[in-house]
């Protein structure tokens, strides 16, 4: 098995790429970052969108048992 990406298929990079987008969506909810799931969803290839949503609950698995820092100043009045 190959680290390299520059031999991934194009299929392969596609998966990286989404996968890439889950996890990013996952961290931005855990630094109270606004991000809607389902519009980065939507900017996704039609037939990886529910791959998107796999991974990105797999990344929410994830960061729950990471811990979240704490709430911005105006939101812990």
């Amino acid at each position: 098995m190959s680290f390299n990406l520059a031999n991934k298929t194009k299929e392969e990079m596609d998966k990286i790429y989404v996968d890439k987008e889950a996890a990013g969506v996952a961290f931005k909810e855990r630094y109270y970052q606004p991000v809607i799931a389902e519009q980065v969803a939507a900017s996704q290839p039609p037939h990886l969108q529910d791959y998107f949503f796999e991974r990105l609950k797999v990344h929410r698995a994830y960061s729950k048992t990471l811990g979240r820092i704490a709430p911005p100043q105006e939101e812990r009045k």
